[in-house]
C-alpha cells in the first residue's frame, strides 16, 4: 500500500494490545471507560491477542488502519 502522505511503500503489520482497540471521540482522562453506541470496534478478544491490521510509514511516522473488513 502507497502512503496517501508521501507516497512511499507501507509496511503491513498489526497494532495489539491486551484490551480490546476502540477509536472513540471523546477524551481520555479517566482509568474506566465505558464503551458508546458511537464507539468504533476495530478488534474482538476473543481467542487470542486483540488485533487489527494496520499500514506503517518509516518515512511520515504515520499508522492508517483500515476497518472495511473487521
Amino acid at each position: 500500500m502507497k502512503c496517501p502522505y508521501c507516497g512511499e511503500e507501507m509496511i503491513r503489520g498489526y497494532l495489539m494490545s491486551s484490551r480490546d482497540i476502540t477509536f472513540a471521540v471523546d477524551n481520555l482522562t479517566k482509568v474506566f471507560r465505558i464503551k458508546k453506541s458511537d464507539d468504533l470496534e476495530l478488534s474482538k478478544g476473543s481467542g487470542g491477542i486483540p488485533h487489527c491490521e494496520a499500514y506503517r510509514c518509516s518515512n511520515c511516522k504515520k499508522i492508517l488502519i483500515d476497518y472495511a473488513n473487521r
